[in-house]
């Protein structure tokens, strides 16, 4: 890791610069129909559909992986373990709503993690799209070369003020996750703060 400067608290901020997660996807497994399957979800509320896709898309510049809007779609709003919300377009919550407005007012209060050197963050040029957080655990999309699609999934604890580059999809991460596959004492830890015992449903359908 390297050091990025201090911030405005007057902490040293970190950076992982190498990824530690690089577990080769396994083509084989269709991770979004494995997600679908553990969820279990019978009657998903606000699955948006491909105009709203498109819509969201316009609205935020940049195309979302094909395997996300699939599981959004599928699962409608809901969430993993014991609060891990992802986005979606056509949520009635302003905090998991995926909009150009909503992920600028994410930004907002974690701003100085820009001003440090520890992230860049939309709508900056090539900056990180949040998709999915629980407490200060958040899951963000890198954008591609092109500036133009969303591609690698990356973590970040701004607490902690680290940075890991996960090298696969969000599909596959919550899956290997959730089963242990995924290697590091952090791992570890965050499966047992996502899912502190077995009585914690693997995900959360959200209700009226």
């Amino acid at each position: 890791m390297r050091k990025t400067g201090s911030s405005k608290r007057g902490r040293r901020c970190w950076i992982t610069t190498a990824p530690i997660y690089g577990l080769t996807p396994v083509m084989s497994i269709d991770y979004v129909k494995e997600i679908i399957n553990l969820a279990g979800v019978t009657n998903p509320l606000e699955t948006p559909g491909l105009d709203d896709w498109l819509q969201a898309e316009a609205d935020i510049g940049l195309v979302f992986p094909e395997d996300f809007k699939t599981l959004v779609t599928a699962l409608g709003t809901g969430s993993f373990g014991v609060g891990i919300y992802y986005r979606n377009p056509v949520a009635s919550s302003e905090y998991v709503l995926l909009s150009r407005a909503a992920l600028i007012r994410y930004r907002e209060p974690i701003s100085d993690l820009e001003l440090s050197g520890t992230v860049r963050l939309y709508p900056s040029k090539l900056g990180l799209v949040n998709i999915a957080s629980m407490d200060r655990q958040d899951f963000l999309l890198r954008p591609d070369r092109s500036g133009k699609h969303l591609s690698d999934l990356v973590w970040l604890d701004v607490e902690t003020r680290q940075m890991r580059d996960l090298n696969v999809s969000f599909c596959q991460f919550m899956h290997d996750l959730y089963f242990e596959k995924v290697p590091g004492k952090w791992a570890k830890e965050l499966r047992e703060y996502f899912w502190p015992s077995s009585s914690v449903a693997f995900f959360t359908p959200w209700k009226k």
